[in-house]
């Protein structure tokens, strides 16, 4: 919510194990409306598989609030605490995460023009426990690439008026 940030880091430090997941879509509405749909973290789960559910303000968020959202990854459940770490309305918007199990941060880039909007989200992350630290860049990236790919495709129907995909 709107405590204070933690000192977060990022890069968590110079790990070279960091995993990287970029995703795309175009979606037919101005970039303003698409980034403040999707900065609005309360609305994640209307469009985001991995979301469970998210403790934060009813608004899009600014740099140094915070959301708690409950993630379900695979046969993995958690909760991570999301920090704003940049937020440059209409085109930039990064949070970074360290739950007890990894680190991770979210990059949304958005380009638009006109009612076109191309839509980046770049999901770079690691494992800090074993055996998950083993499956990083290969089953979990694989996972996790189809599920962003699954978010953006939902994105764009929700935002397009079609409901989820």
């Amino acid at each position: 919510m709107s405590a204070p940030a933690p000192a977060l880091h990022w890069p968590p430090d110079e790990d070279t194990r960091l995993a990287t997941i970029e995703s795309f879509v175009l979606i037919g509405r101005p970039a303003a409306a698409v980034f403040e749909f999707v900065t609005n973290a309360s609305l994640w789960s209307h469009w985001h598989p991995a979301t469970v559910s998210v403790l934060a303000a009813p608004r899009p968020l600014t740099v140094g609030e915070q959301m708690t959202e409950t993630i379900r990854a695979g046969r993995r459940r958690f909760t991570a605490t999301w920090t704003v770490l940049a937020c440059e309305s209409p085109s930039l918007w990064v949070i970074a995460a360290s739950p007890p199990g990894g680190d991770a941060r979210i990059v949304y880039e958005l380009r638009g023009d006109g009612e076109l909007t191309r839509f980046f989200r770049t999901l770079i992350y690691r494992s800090r426990r074993w055996p998950w630290t083993w499956f990083d860049h290969n089953l979990t990236r694989s996972m996790l690439a189809r599920q962003s790919e699954r978010a953006l495709a939902n994105l764009k129907h929700v935002l397009e008026g079609r409901g989820r995909g």
